[in-house]
Formats: structure tokens, C-alpha cells, sequence
């Protein structure tokens, strides 16, 4: 490596001058040695604060019954005093293979069944042609599901 003529040479001469002869910048000098051991130091200590912020995630993602994503989360995170980035919440779920699962659609209800009422009497009989008008009505509701949500659909007949 290109390293060692300046090694052993910088007590002669000037560093710089040393760098600029090998075509090597001072600032890569300078970090090489320490550089692998900083990084393995960083590395470990992010892991370890990955781990811990690994614990507080899954106790939010429980807490939410697993629908909050990344930027609930994140948001739940800060509330709590946590200071992290909403990127490292994304990549600590995505690594760890915690996402939100989908919400159904919920569908609206147009009876209820668990009721103690009695229903009303059926008048009619299934006899719906009369004689004079507005003396029977038939009505029925329905619901539609369209892409900007679900619409009530009345139609009345006299």
C-alpha cells in the first residue's frame, strides 16, 4: 500500500509534502490507521442503540395491535422523548420484517340482529298491487362501495 513510504518518513519531512509526493491525501493519512477501528466502534454502537430501539418499536407496533407503520411509529417514538430519524424506524421494521398489515375496508351495517325488539308485522302479505295510490309504500336501502368510500342507495315506491 502506498501508506508505508510515509510512515516511517514523517518525522523527516512534512506530512503533506509526503502525501502530495505519493499522490495520498492527508485527510486519508491521518484516518487510516484509526479509521478501521472508528468504524467497527460506530458499527457496534449502532447496533446496540439499533437493539434497544429495536425493543421500543415492537412495544409500539404491540400496542397498536399491528397497524401502526414507520411513521406512527416514529411519531409515537418522539412523543416518548425517543430522538431517532423516521429512516432508521423504516430500515429497523424492514430488517426485523415488522410492517403493518392492511386494514380491511369495513362495510356498513344496515340491521341490527342482537336485538330485543320484536320486528314489525307484515301487513301486506306479499300483496303489493292496490287499488288507490299512496295507501301502500316499499322502500329498501342499500349500500354501494365507490373508490371515494361507501353510498346509501333509497329507493321508495308509492
Amino acid at each position: 500500500m502506498t501508506v508505508a513510504p510515509v510512515g516511517p518518513r514523517k518525522r523527516e519531512n512534512a506530512v503533506s509534502t509526503l502525501c502530495r509526493l505519493v499522490r495520498l491525501s492527508r485527510s486519508w493519512f491521518h484516518g487510516h490507521g484509526a479509521g478501521e477501528a472508528a468504524r467497527e466502534s460506530r458499527e457496534a454502537g449502532r447496533a446496540a442503540r439499533d437493539k434497544a430501539l429495536l425493543e421500543r418499536i415492537s412495544h409500539f407496533f404491540k400496542a397498536s395491535k399491528g397497524r401502526y407503520g414507520s411513521k406512527r411509529i416514529h411519531r409515537d417514538l418522539c412523543a416518548d422523548g425517543e430522538s431517532v430519524s423516521e429512516r432508521r424506524v423504516a430500515r429497523i421494521m424492514q430488517e426485523n420484517r415488522i410492517s403493518a398489515r392492511p386494514c380491511e375496508p369495513r362495510k356498513p351495517f344496515t340491521t341490527k340482529s342482537n336485538h330485543q325488539l320484536t320486528p314489525s308485522s307484515n301487513l301486506l302479505q306479499r300483496a303489493f298491487h292496490c287499488t288507490t295510490p299512496n295507501t301502500v309504500w316499499l322502500a329498501h336501502i342499500s349500500y354501494v362501495d365507490t373508490g371515494e368510500g361507501w353510498l346509501c342507495l333509497a329507493a321508495i315506491k308509492e
